[in-house]
Order: C-alpha cells, then structure tokens, then sequence
C-alpha cells in the first residue's frame, strides 16, 4: 500500500478525517495514475501497487489520509466508471468523550459477615473461596463493595 504524500500547501485547508483505502479493479500488479486540473497542470499521482495479477482476491491498492486527495479521487473518471472502488475506511479520530468513566461500584450493604461474604461469592460468581479476604478481593476485582462488613471488620 502507498501513502500519497499530499502537498504541503494543502494541509493547512484540509484536515485529516479518515483513511481510505482504494483498489484497482484490474488485474495489474501496479498503476500509476495522474490526474489534471482542466488547465493540464498536475495536481496528484496516484500509485497502486502490492498487486497480484494471477490472484483475483489481490489487487493493487492506494492508501489516502487527505480529505482532498480523496475527494479528488472519487470524483474523478477513474472512479465513476469503476477502475478504481473504495474498498476501506478507516476512522482515524475517533470521538473521545471528556471524561474517562470511572469503574461502576455495587455496593452490597446486606452483606455483613464474613459467611456472608462467601456466600454473596459463591452464589453469585460460583467462586468458592475460603476466607472473608478472599471474598472481599474477589468482590472488588467484580466492582462489588460491601461496606458493612469493612465496618464491622475494623470495629
């Protein structure tokens, strides 16, 4: 796969959404395609490449991280008649919320005795354990506090 190394001029107007991946629908180890503006000046290369052309399952492909690139591309002749298609995209800014979540804790306040505890354990994760320690290490590792039976523990 090739990254087309887009024009520095342009970055600064197009930013990076997503990364799309375009494979020729041609049995060809490797292309290069140009496209011109309308007054013949270049404005990309195009190269398709790591084909294979005895395997139809392995075409040569693109790889473009541009938004104009890509627009470019898809609305270019190549495109609208088939020779090259879209064959993946990639999100490469996915939406991170502003605040991690934190762990949800149960808290478990029926549970007062270290037979409790171990019982609570065993029914409800079929963990057996043997000590009060256990249970309560188990039970956190689950997100389950028992709070009434810390204060118990500490009296």
């Amino acid at each position: 796969m090739t990254l087309v190394t887009p024009n520095p001029l342009f970055l600064f107007n197009h930013k990076v959404m997503a990364t799309k991946v375009y494979k020729l629908n041609q049995k060809k180890n490797s292309a290069i395609f140009s496209l011109s503006a309308n007054d013949g000046k270049l404005v990309a290369t195009y190269t398709f490449k790591d084909g294979n052309q005895f395997m139809p399952n392995m075409p040569a492909r693109c790889t473009l991280r541009n938004e104009f690139y890509q627009e470019l591309l898809e609305g270019s002749d190549l495109f609208k008649r088939g020779i090259v298609l879209l064959e993946r995209v990639f999100n490469d800014n996915p939406k991170k919320s502003a605040e991690p979540e934190a762990p949800k804790k149960t808290i478990v306040d029926s549970v007062t005795s270290p037979e409790q505890a171990i019982a609570y354990v065993f029914d409800t994760w079929g963990i057996v354990v043997k000590s009060m320690r256990e249970a309560v290490k188990i039970a956190s590792q689950k997100g389950v506090e028992f709070p009434g039976l810390k204060a118990k523990k500490n009296d």
